[in-house]
């Protein structure tokens, strides 16, 4: 009977791992395993989240403009066939804004806005003004929709681009793609139009003192930029389309041939002449 029951005994404290002493202790190494996954998964996804925000907001930072840069570009609107007053807003909450100039300064201060970010859409958004492929509204103006009526016509939105300032009308490119999506570039200019399909290619250029306004920025970012680098920087033209013509400078006359100008006249040679002493007398 007492070797049976120390048998079973033994059985039993082997079954349960070591007796009392086993089943009381508390299993710290497994807790601290699970509790250093769960952390380490948790820190990975927040980095994972983090870098994958960070790849959005700077996606393009190889395309201007830069954060910290300073761009240009002229805008107008057309409703209907008629060109709007500038838009001048006070907020700049990207660094994409207007000041009634007709000017896009395009300066962003924020990733969200550099860029392939610095789009025409972001920046109608950021002074008040709704633009899509379907509708167009000035701040506090009407908003209109596609398919409303310019003059008994149904109406659609179109912008037309301008790639420098001394581009003519017929020169513009009528953009297909979305007009939120439409990447800002310096120098250029774009026309947001809501007008009858049969009058988009009639879409016109900004005011010409808009242009001129952005030809004076040009030259002088033209003129900083030669400052700063110590070489000059190829400058565009600055004639403004509608505008005279600058006087060409006055050519020399034509040479001939063969021929050539005569030498200046000889100056005769001076000589030094001797004094002449007074005849002398005899007594």
């Amino acid at each position: 009977m007492g070797k049976a029951s120390s048998s079973k005994k033994v059985a039993r404290a082997a079954g349960t791992g070591g007796g009392r002493t086993a089943r009381g202790r508390t299993p710290w190494t497994f807790y601290g395993v699970i509790l250093l996954v769960v952390v380490l998964g948790l820190v990975g996804t927040v980095a994972s989240r983090d870098r994958r925000a960070t790849q959005i907001n700077t996606s393009g930072n190889n395309t201007p403009p830069a954060v910290g840069s300073t761009n240009n570009a002229a805008f107008a609107v057309d409703i209907c066939g008629t060109l709007q007053p500038n838009v001048k807003v006070s907020k700049d909450p990207v660094g994409l804004t207007t000041q009634g100039d007709g000017i896009i300064h395009i300066h962003p201060y924020k990733a969200t806005a550099a860029g392939k970010n610095a789009t025409l859409g972001l920046f109608a958004s950021s002074v008040g003004i709704k633009l899509n492929a379907s509708e167009l509204q000035l701040p506090g103006g009407k908003l209109y929709i596609d398919g409303d009526k310019c003059e008994g016509q149904a109406g659609h939105v179109y912008v037309r681009h301008y790639a420098f300032p001394q581009a003519t009308q017929a020169s513009g490119t009528l953009e297909t793609s979305d007009p939120q999506t439409i990447h800002l570039e310096d120098g250029s200019m774009y026309t947001l139009a809501f007008v009858p399909s049969a009058e988009k290619k009639k879409i016109p250029l900004p005011p010409v003192s808009v242009i001129k306004t952005l030809v004076g920025l040009e030259a002088a970012a033209t003129a900083a930029t030669s400052t700063t680098t110590g070489s000059p920087s190829p400058a565009r033209p600055t004639s403004i389309p509608g505008s005279p013509p600058a006087s060409p400078p006055p050519a020399s006359p034509p040479s001939v041939p063969g021929s050539s100008s005569p030498p200046p006249p000889a100056t005769p040679p001076t000589t030094a002449q001797a004094p002449v002493s007074p005849p002398t007398t005899k007594p």
